[in-house]
C-alpha cells in the first residue's frame, strides 16, 4: 500500500475514532509520525497550536493553516493547484490553499467536536 494511501486511511480512521485515538498498526503510526514531522518542519507551526485544535481553538495563524494543507497534500487529498479533492473533502471558495485547509479542519470540528482531532 502506498504511503499516501495509508495516510488517507489513517485520516479517515481518525475521523471515526472520536477523541479516543484508534489502535493503529505500527506501520500507520510511523507514517503518521513522518507526515506530522515533515509538515511541522515545512511550516514551523507550534505543536501547541496543533493540540489546541482538538479543543476547538483554531488560531488564525498562517503556519497552522499551511500545516493543515500539508497534511492534505501529503495524503493526496488536493490536486496540483491546491484544491481539495471534491470526492473526499468539501471545497471552500477561498483562493489561498492554506486557508482552504484551515476552513476544512475548522468546519470538521464545528460539525462534531467529538469526532475531530489533528495529529
Amino acid at each position: 500500500m502506498s504511503p499516501a494511501l495509508l495516510v488517507v486511511v489513517a485520516l479517515l480512521a481518525f475521523g471515526h475514532a472520536a477523541k479516543e485515538k484508534p489502535e493503529l498498526s505500527d506501520e500507520i503510526k510511523e507514517i503518521i509520525e513522518h507526515v506530522h514531522n515533515e509538515c511541522v518542519a515545512k511550516t514551523a507551526v507550534a505543536e501547541v497550536d496543533i493540540a489546541n485544535c482538538e479543543n476547538g481553538i483554531f488560531k488564525e495563524d498562517n503556519k497552522l493553516k499551511c500545516y493543515m494543507f500539508c497534511l492534505l497534500e501529503e495524503g493526496s487529498l488536493v490536486d496540483d493547484d491546491g484544491n481539495v479533492d471534491y470526492d473526499l473533502m468539501i471545497n471552500t471558495p477561498d483562493k489561498d490553499k492554506c486557508q482552504r485547509a484551515f476552513d476544512v479542519h475548522q468546519c470538521s470540528y464545528k460539525q462534531d467536536p467529538n469526532f475531530y482531532f489533528l495529529f
